[in-house]
């Protein structure tokens, strides 16, 4: 489930994206557009299109349609050739008029550079653009419906020249369901519609009737195209109408409410879950704790209070991102306890840097099988080859062919098995040491109840975003009415189910801390709290602190081991041990990091490369007008 959430991701982000990147096209905003029709006669009419672009970058000329697909009355005809203006400029060619075969494009040559403002008008002759019914004239076309950029704000008249101020008529703007309203005036017997933001592909038609019992003589036509009346216009104006209201308020107020009743069961679910699996105790988040809760191997202590395991955090495995400790800190830290320890040894020759192993025999089964780990078979090595049997090629994959796949895959298979099989063997031996320890349970399995709590928190958050993806995604490609805002709110109802099913799947996998465990993190977290905080401690808490070199071990874990040898720097204070006071004063801190994080490099090579791979508009809300119309640039 949590591959279809990163999928529907990718797919918001891919339709985000490829909406908005046109790499052949200039960048550029079309502030207006102006449609005047003129009605000459009931058989005649003119269209004028006037459009004001502001170009953002160089551009070669613009473009204009109008179309005559769908349903148009019986001899509707495009008369060519239409009127191009460009105002204040001469036309570096004539424009280039295409017969589209349901409508003309006519292509202006009229380049120009950034930061442009120009204003194109195209004037068209119309044949029989009217229907010509019983008892009424209707017009029902679309003058836009292939707006290549979306519209700031949309101007249309329509001037009937048989019709006088008290003939019977009206005029409605249909948009998509989903798209912007159109405010329409009357003036005499000449209407106004304006619209605002019209989206780039939005369809705009016009419906209107005239009774023609009110109309002059002058201007009658032969032509009986249809058989609709009066009502039967009204009616279908209140459908659409109707229609209209109840897509919004689904879309605006049935659906957020279904989506947020899910995303509620999934929080009270979730606010359930997490109750039932409280310690029941509460411990303050601000203390300092500053000496050693208990004296531990840094490994066994990661295990035993904090549940984190060397397998579960290391990227050649299956990586567990909640680890409170990474892979590459409980690698330092175990190096920098078996040097304190006496088990790794540490020398000098000239600029090199030599560890070898010592003292073997004292060790647990887990601590040689991280030496062998990281020395290999050898008993001494520079610190910049530590773990230099797992080494795989950073850049194996980078600028790699087809025929390379296999290859690469099977070298990232083999070195992940490698790895892999280097690091269980230590977490197998630091869970036997726990055992033969005798630690108390830091934590309990999930009962049968929290687990259906958990689940039924999950199942719910997926619901919900799953809603929200399908809504998004009908929104734009049905219904035509992209927004931006709509992308981040489903992404963010996304995060959450996969939020809590990562939580979930650790608390399945490492159970829950009991009382005795949340007490045994307390005093580990204010301990790392204090490793945290400590170039803020005054003089007296730094005079409480002894054992250094256990502090510096326990730094490196909680990945603060530099501000602890700053303060040591800062305060001279030295170790007795060689290897570790060379660690705060020498290179030697940076050589090391750089071993235990190339070890962690190597993983996510390995990884990576064993799944290596080259790759190889209506929107409803209209009446059944046909013609069309469009504009953009080039």
């Amino acid at each position: 489930m949590k591959k279809f959430l990163y999928l529907v991701f990718a797919i918001l982000i891919c339709i985000f994206v490829v909406r908005d990147v046109q790499a052949s096209s200039p960048s550029y905003d079309v502030l207006s557009y102006r449609g005047t029709l003129t009605l000459n006669t009931w058989d005649d009419a003119t269209y004028e299109e006037e459009l004001v672009y502001y170009f953002k970058n160089s551009y070669n000329g613009q473009y204009v349609t109008l179309g005559s697909a769908g349903n148009m009355p019986q001899g509707f005809e495009i008369e060519m050739p239409p009127k191009v203006e460009v105002e204040g400029r001469e036309l570096d060619r004539e424009p280039e008029i295409t017969n589209l075969g349901d409508g003309y494009r006519v292509k202006i040559y009229n380049s120009g550079v950034a930061h442009d403002t120009v204003k194109v008008k195209v004037t068209w002759n119309l044949k029989n653009l009217l229907f010509v019914h019983q008892d009424i004239l209707r017009l029902n076309w679309k003058p836009i419906s292939d707006g290549d950029r979306g519209v700031s704000k949309v101007e249309l008249k329509v001037i009937p020249k048989f019709a006088s101020p008290t003939t019977t008529s009206e005029l409605h703007v249909h948009t998509a369901y989903l798209g912007p309203e159109a405010v329409v005036t009357k003036d005499q017997a000449d209407y106004t519609a304006t619209i605002s933001n019209l989206p780039s592909k939005e369809g705009v038609e016009l419906s209107a009737y005239w009774l023609k019992s009110d109309l002059a003589s002058l201007g009658e036509s032969s032509r009986n195209t249809g058989l609709m009346k009066e009502d039967e216009y009204h009616r279908l104006e209140e459908h659409i109408a109707q229609t209209r209201l109840w897509i919004h308020l689904f879309w605006n107020l049935i659906l957020p409410a279904i989506i947020l009743l899910f995303l509620l069961l999934a929080i009270y679910y979730w606010r359930k879950f997490k109750k039932a699996t409280w310690s029941g105790v509460t411990y303050p988040t601000d203390t300092r704790m500053y000496e050693l809760p208990n004296n531990l191997a840094p490994l066994v202590m990661a295990s035993v209070v904090y549940s984190t395991e060397i397998d579960e955090a290391c990227p050649a495995g299956n990586p567990d991102s909640k680890s409170t400790f990474s892979f590459d800190k409980l690698l330092q830290a175990t190096l920098l306890d078996l040097m304190d320890r006496g088990a790794i040894a540490y020398r000098q020759d000239g600029e090199k840097t030599i560890l070898s192993r010592q003292n073997q025999d004292s060790l647990d089964d887990f601590e040689r099988d991280f030496l062998n780990m990281a020395f290999g078979n050898k008993l001494e090595c520079t610190v910049d080859h530590l773990f230099e049997d797992f080494y795989i090629d950073p850049s194996l994959y980078k600028h790699a062919k087809k025929k390379d796949q296999d290859r690469i895959r099977a070298e990232g298979r083999e070195a992940q098995i490698q790895i892999n099989c280097a690091v269980n063997a230590v977490a197998r031996g630091v869970q036997s040491k726990i055992r033969s320890i005798g630690f108390p349970t830091y934590y309990r399995p999930l009962s049968p109840q929290e687990n259906t709590l958990g689940r039924r928190a999950i199942t719910y958050g997926i619901v919900a975003c799953i809603i929200a993806f399908l809504a998004f995604f009908a929104r734009d490609e049905i219904f035509h009415s992209f927004s931006i805002y709509y992308m981040p709110a489903t992404v963010a109802l996304g995060v959450i189910p996969i939020l809590l099913s990562k939580r979930y799947k650790v608390a399945q996998r490492d159970g829950v801390v009991n009382a005795a465990g949340a007490e045994q993190r307390y005093y580990w977290d204010s301990f790392g709290r204090m490793l945290k905080e400590i170039a803020h401690l005054n003089d007296a808490e730094l005079q409480s602190l002894v054992l250094w070199n256990r502090l510096l071990v326990y730094a490196a874990l909680y990945g603060v081991a530099d501000k602890v040898a700053k303060v040591m720097k800062l305060r001279q204070i030295h170790i007795q041990n060689p290897a570790l006071d060379a660690f705060v004063y020498t290179s030697f801190y940076h050589h090391l990091s750089h071993s235990s994080n190339a070890m962690s490099t190597y993983s996510t090579t390995a990884t990576t490369a064993s799944h290596f791979t080259v790759s190889s508009s209506s929107g409803g809300g209209f009446s059944g007008g046909g013609g069309g119309g469009g504009f953009g640039a080039f």
